[in-house]
């Protein structure tokens, strides 16, 4: 578990799809997983959009939702705040799951031979979170 883990409520990890040492999070839950890390005091640095398969991952390194970093003076609590903002903005202005499915298969042979062998790709769907924990004095 990473110390930024350490902050986010038990029932908010649940959720989540390991993928490596990264947490990644189904749509539905992207809103309530940002706002519950910004309430237990973490900054939102981004992440992005990635398929994890049993059998392999494939990341729309490219569809992602980052924030820009801590500016000199600016305090820990308007910093998660406006992380949060600036996140949340990017990831409501990506595409549907769907053309996130067709982009994905256009972009990876795994997922258009998955998707021919008839496996449901939303299924596989995450969205990747990373957070900053608060430094000590924040």
């Amino acid at each position: 578990m990473t110390e930024e883990q350490k902050y986010l409520p038990n029932e908010i990890l649940l959720k989540s799809t390991i993928s490596g040492k990264e947490h990644g999070w189904k749509r539905e839950d992207f809103n309530e997983v940002v706002n519950r890390a910004v309430n237990a005091g973490l900054a939102v640095v981004g992440g992005q959009v990635q398929f994890k398969l049993p059998d392999g991952t494939c990341e729309l390194y490219w569809r992602k939702y980052d924030t820009n970093q801590r500016m000199t003076g600016e305090g820990w609590t308007s910093y998660c705040s406006r992380t949060k903002q600036e996140c949340l903005e990017q990831f409501n202005a990506l595409p549907t799951n769907q053309e996130l499915i067709n982009e994905g298969i256009e972009n990876f042979e795994f997922l258009r031979e998955k998707s021919a062998q008839g496996v449901n790709l939303i299924d596989f769907l995450i969205f990747i979170l990373y957070f900053n924990a608060p430094e000590k004095g924040s």
